[in-house]
């Protein structure tokens, strides 16, 4: 089948291309683009006129939470991808704290056929847990688990205490090419539930400290340059973690660093001030691990994105029922839904004159730099390329309501936010399953 899309501004990250014209698809492929692709030269019917609006490549999320297996009343595969292609997001990489965990070769093999079925809407990409049960003491077998699916390993949320588990896990993913992921916190020091601050102590919240981050990332980039292994930093949330980084990369290492696109919109004020007023009250919709930090950190993230030191923006998406939020600030769970407002976040901040960043640099920390870092042939607007696209309008406003999420949890930071920015219609694999097509 042969389709086009014509009348867009085609915009990809990976080539620096921001122009007008066409795509051609072929059978699910790019076969041709560029201004010379309209509805006279296309050689087709099939036209989908794009007016003008944005065509990118899909969004690569990379790091999405499901409940299925084993809670499947928190979010599904299925309503994770309905919830994803409504924001753009074709590809996404599903953590194992799951019930039971990914630990085994034949439950990466489950994700990935579950992912398969004909109700979920975009790709699934598996998580293997590093360690057995996520217990954090004994390894996972990696190469059978990477040669099932996996593309990369982690520990989901919680840091690993062991140094030496640490080193060994990277010693061997080198060995065996698996994608190592790290959480860098030092647990003993993080057992509050906001960013440690004089803020925190003035509404009596237990804190957790950027020191925890800074210790257990040094920790994890030191043992990356003892076992000369590569790693993917998973969610930082200051300035100084960016230096860190920085500093580990001057070294000689191969360092990914990651971070969550809530970081870079809320800092620790939007948590309320306690008060009575339900509009100031603690909003626990906002109560995130890695928690929102300082002002200066969440703009050092911004221009980190900028300068190249952030190399990946990804949703977090961590959907959590209503009971589980509804609770005392401290007593609430941790997480936040994050995958229909993942491109709006960067889409936001790119419409912002004052932050001067870039759209196409934004978008490449979507796209292009999370298909790179896991070896993916995705993220990119090129001949050969499977169609995975999302035409979305970067100026259109739009209010963020959490009964309007398609998640089945609603648990968004971004609930009654003001947006620009809006997915249209996304394609995967040179199919709609997103938009007008789709009754959407």
């Amino acid at each position: 089948m042969k389709q086009a899309l014509i009348n867009a501004r085609i915009l990809d990250p990976a080539t620096g291309l921001d122009t007008v014209g066409g795509i051609i698809i072929e059978d699910g492929y790019i076969s041709e683009f560029g201004p010379q692709v309209t509805a006279a030269t296309a050689g087709t019917d099939l036209i989908t006129d794009c007016g003008g609006k944005a065509v990118a490549p899909g969004l690569i999320d990379m790091r999405v939470k499901t409940g299925e297996p084993g809670s499947e009343h928190r979010e599904t595969l299925e309503t994770a991808s309905r919830s994803a292609v409504s924001g753009g997001i074709t590809s996404m990489v599903i953590m194992p704290d799951t019930d039971p965990a990914i630990d085994t070769p034949a439950l990466v093999d489950y994700l990935k056929r579950a992912g398969q079925s004909h109700k979920v809407l975009n790709r699934i990409y598996p998580a293997g847990a590093l360690t057995v049960g996520l217990a954090g003491e004994g390894m996972t077998e990696l190469s059978l688990m990477k040669d099932a699916g996996a593309v990369l390993f982690c520990n989901a949320d919680k840091a690993l205490t062991s140094a030496n588990l640490v080193r060994r896990a990277l010693q061997y993913g080198r060995g065996v090419g698996a994608k190592i992921m790290l959480r860098p916190d030092e647990p003993s020091l993080s057992t509050g539930s906001m960013n440690a601050s004089a803020f925190a102590a003035r509404l009596g919240l237990r804190g957790l400290p950027s020191n925890a981050e800074w210790i257990g990332l040094e920790r994890d980039l030191l043992l990356a340059e003892m076992t000369k292994s590569d790693i993917i930093v998973d969610q930082v949330t200051t300035g100084r973690s960016l230096d860190i980084a920085n500093r580990h990369r001057e070294a000689g290492n191969n360092i990914i660093v990651t971070a969550a696109a809530h970081s870079l919109f809320f800092n620790e004020l939007d948590i309320g001030d306690g008060s009575h007023d339900p509009r100031k009250a603690y909003l626990t919709y906002c109560k995130v691990n890695p928690p929102f930090r300082a002002e200066e950190d969440r703009l050092a993230l911004i221009e980190g994105l900028k300068n190249g030191s952030l190399n990946v923006i990804v949703s977090s998406h961590d959907p959590q029922p209503a009971e589980d939020k509804r609770l005392p600030f401290d007593e609430a769970s941790f997480g936040a839904a994050g995958l229909e407002t993942l491109l709006s976040a960067l889409t936001t901040l790119a419409a912002e004159p004052h932050y001067e960043l870039d759209l196409l640099t934004a978008l490449a920390a979507v796209t292009c730099n999370p298909a790179d870092a896991l070896d993916l042939p995705l993220g990119r607007i090129t001949e050969g390329a499977e169609a995975d696209l999302v035409v979305f309008d970067p100026e259109t406003p739009w209010k963020c309501l959490r009964e309007n999420l398609s998640s089945r949890s609603g648990n968004s930071p971004f609930d009654g936010r003001l947006l620009t920015g809006k997915t249209v219609r996304t394609m995967v694999k040179g199919k709609w399953v997103f938009g007008p097509e789709n009754g959407n």
